[in-house]
């Protein structure tokens, strides 16, 4: 009776344990909480379109803002004419969950030129298939 107390007894905690370990591991995120990224992906998506609205009514210059897309991505590079001389600082428009994705400012650049997909098992160099199975982020 004893040793029959003892398994149900070591059964129950092994299923307390359990349940600790993985529910912290299904509820561990680098995103401490998805609502605010989403908010924030929210308001610059209105801010930039309140930009582009303000632009087309002709009421007023926004200088800089000139080029405003409606788009905050797009809003952010696109005013710079140079923005091939420094691809990495395209890393600095990143919004949503991929703000702090490895690889971008501080990875390899890599520029797809080769549109083709011909041999989808051993890509060429050039292509986005190739660049997407790197080992080291880009």
């Amino acid at each position: 009776m004893m040793m029959m107390r003892r398994s149900i007894l070591f059964s129950l905690l092994f299923l307390v344990f359990s349940f600790l370990f993985f529910s912290t591991l299904i509820s561990s995120s680098p995103v401490q909480d998805p609502e605010l990224v989403v908010e924030e992906v929210n308001r610059q998506i209105n801010a930039s379109i309140a930009r582009r609205s303000l632009l087309a009514s002709g009421r007023r210059n926004l200088g800089y803002l000139s080029c405003g897309t409606g788009n905050p991505i797009d809003d952010c590079w696109r005013c710079d004419p140079d923005w091939e001389k420094n691809r990495q600082k395209l890393a600095d428009c990143a919004i949503g969950f991929g703000k702090d994705a490895i690889g971008g400012r501080d990875g390899k650049i890599y520029v797809v030129d080769d549109f083709g997909d011909d041999d989808p098992v051993n890509p060429k160099p050039g292509t986005l298939r190739h660049a997407v199975i790197q080992d080291e982020p880009l």
